[in-house]
């Protein structure tokens, strides 16, 4: 299993727009993406601008059809423009799972690091 905990602020006016679009993707995915075995995104009680968003995924295949979704590949863009600075992801995984090496061509990251994208 490979998992990404996804913590982002989001402006208060952007707050709606942020938590519509995560909606219509978390739903999208539910629907649509059997081997994505986790997908839900909630706002901080202590932070109202900070939100979590946490993805768990059967194998590496799985991650990258997600990514390759409709629902991601329009998503992106328009998350980016909601978000305030980069979004701080983490990767982990079970044990012998295989790491997401690349989130979106041309784009390396590291399995535990921080990544300008997110699914």
């Amino acid at each position: 299993m490979i998992t990404f905990i996804a913590h982002l602020r989001v402006k208060p006016e952007n707050a709606a727009a942020f938590e519509a679009l995560m909606t219509h993707v978390a739903a999208m995915t539910h629907e649509h993406e059997p081997g994505v075995l986790y997908y839900e995104f909630a706002r901080s009680v202590d932070e109202p601008d900070t939100y979590v968003v946490v993805e768990v995924y059967q194998d590496v295949q799985v991650h990258a059809a997600h990514m390759e979704s409709e629902w991601v590949r329009e998503g992106l863009p328009r998350s980016a423009q909601l978000i305030e600075g980069e979004p701080d992801i983490k990767q982990y995984v079970s044990p012998g799972a295989e790491p997401v090496r690349r989130r979106s061509p041309g784009r390396d990251i590291p399995p535990h690091g921080n990544a300008d994208d997110h699914g």
